[in-house]
């Protein structure tokens, strides 16, 4: 029996602008997916605040976002909250690209 679940179609490399981020849903879950000079990143779709903002949203810099409603720093590559390092991080997920396609594994 095969437990490895397989990766997940996001769409095409060209859908997403580098320095941008998109809303990815998958199975009533959402995943933030950012294209930045240094790759592709995934990281849960909504921020850890009160207001569960998304990060589909947020002010991208470098290699870290900014939420719109609290305005906590994360980075975008490890999910550790920047700003309050006492806060919890956001959770990554693997990406990755092949023949003009992102994948999302969960």
């Amino acid at each position: 029996m095969n437990d490895e679940i397989e990766p997940i179609l996001v769409g095409d490399t060209d859908d997403i602008e580098i320095g941008s981020v998109e809303n990815f849903e998958y199975e009533d879950n959402n995943f933030a997916i950012f294209r930045l000079e240094s790759g592709f990143f995934s990281t849960q779709g909504n921020c850890n605040c009160e207001e569960r903002a998304p990060l589909s949203e947020a002010e991208i810099e470098d290699e870290e976002l900014e939420c719109v409603s609290c305005g906590n720093t994360y980075s975008i590559v490890s999910g550790d909250c920047i700003s309050e390092p006492e806060l919890d991080g956001l959770k990554i997920f693997d990406i990755s690209e092949e023949d003009g396609s992102i994948y999302l594994s969960l």
